[in-house]
């Protein structure tokens, strides 16, 4: 039957490379991400409604333990 398949454990391993591999390059690409929307905010900012401000602010400073 088709869904009796086991890989092999050599298979496996590649897989968990791949996935692995996958995930580190998604990392970096969020982080370029992350970089280039701070850079447009930053150069839009001016734009927005004043109050867009605020909620800039509020959300940089920590909450209280």
């Amino acid at each position: 039957m088709m869904h009796d398949f086991v890989p092999s454990r050599a298979s496996r391993k590649r897989d968990a490379a791949r996935i692995l591999k996958e995930l580190q390059s998604f990392a970096a690409f969020d982080r370029w991400m992350d970089e280039q929307l701070a850079d447009l905010v930053a150069q839009w900012i001016h734009t927005a409604a004043p109050s867009s401000h605020r909620m800039r602010r509020i959300k940089r400073r920590p909450r209280p333990k």
